[in-house]
């Protein structure tokens, strides 16, 4: 957005409180105490100014705390121009700001890198300040791409679901996306009409990058199709990981131990849930390993085979099924 000068906040807060991506937010905050800090993920962009704004107009109800926190990863030479209108905006909404630092240095896995130096940095620093939950501007188009990604590398019913809308820390603080089924267009059109500035970030639009491909080249598609479509595979993708969950918790009870098994009573499950019964010994078994030994289980070959599964081997035999670890072979 070409403006650059923030207007009267009290007019801004008053028309996010009237959004409709305000009551999404109030809902997933429910189960927070009052009194608590929150720190919202701020990078300068559309998305994390308008959660930033909408925070401001909810958590002030809630009687909840804010702050900011802004992650530099030093990619790009525009990143400090991008700190400091996060600073910009958490002087106008009169919250704190920190301002993080990280360095997950160029070239092949650089995204996955900095995602992790990124979560990481956010959680120090929402420790630090005392806050037991980080909010971050995940929107529907977000998370469409990651469950077409997902669905292209083959990955199982609940990583196809997406991201999951809250996750804990392992030092306890929170991590909640609470926009994960409101769309981008929707969190924009809050900012123009509250005149609220944001930043473009150019590699957003760059197309070498797999995400920003299926986001200039599918999504468009889609929503030409079905109207809604990001939302509407967004609440899709929470009953995946549902469904998804549900079929874990199942598949726990269905290989107890390595074995040996009774292959007749294994037979009688669905493909489905041996392969994640199997899975559950290796989660990087890939589906073709884990097909071909389901297949074998719930056929009628009485001949011995062996099948690596991941870091294993699935033994069959006429009326057992053994798993040999790999700490054994």
């Amino acid at each position: 957005m070409q403006q650059t000068e923030f207007p009267p906040l009290a007019q801004a807060v008053l028309k996010a409180s009237r959004h409709k991506c305000a009551a999404a937010l109030t809902k997933s905050l429910k189960a927070i105490p009052r009194g608590s800090t929150m720190c919202v993920a701020a990078s300068g962009g559309a998305d994390s100014t308008a959660l930033a704004l909408l925070s401001k107009a909810v958590l002030r109800r809630g009687q909840w705390n804010l702050c900011l926190a802004t992650v530099n990863h030093n990619l790009r030479d525009a990143a400090t121009l991008d700190t400091e209108f996060a600073q910009r905006l958490a002087k106008w909404l009169d919250v704190p700001c920190h301002v993080l630092q990280v360095h997950p240095g160029a070239g092949a896995g650089v995204a996955d890198r900095a995602r992790k130096h990124r979560y990481d940095a956010l959680n120090q620093a929402a420790l630090k300040a005392g806050a037991i939950v980080i909010l971050t501007a995940h929107h529907a188009q977000d998370q469409l791409e990651t469950m077409l990604l997902r669905l292209a590398r083959g990955a199982g019913p609940k990583a196809i679901g997406g991201m999951r809308a809250r996750r804990t820390f392992k030092s306890g603080v929170m991590l909640l996306r609470p926009l994960l089924e409101q769309s981008r267009e929707e969190l924009r059109a809050l900012l123009t009409h509250a005149n609220v500035p944001w930043r473009e970030d150019p590699t957003n639009s760059d197309e070498t990058k797999p995400r920003a491909r299926i986001r200039a080249k599918i999504l468009p598609v889609l929503e030409s199709v079905h109207k809604g479509a990001a939302v509407r595979a967004s609440r899709a993708g929470r009953r995946l990981r549902e469904s998804g969950r549900l079929l874990q918790k199942t598949a726990q009870n269905v290989l107890v131990g390595v074995g040996p098994w009774p292959r007749g009573v294994l037979r009688a499950h669905g493909p489905a849930l041996l392969a994640t019964a199997l899975k559950r010994f290796d989660a990087k078994a890939n589906e073709r390993e884990l097909e071909a030994a389901v297949s074998a289980i719930r056929d009628r070959v009485s001949k011995p085979r062996v099948f690596q599964v991941g870091k294993n081997s699935v033994r069959v035999r006429a009326r057992q099924v053994l798993l040999v670890t790999s700490q054994e072979i």
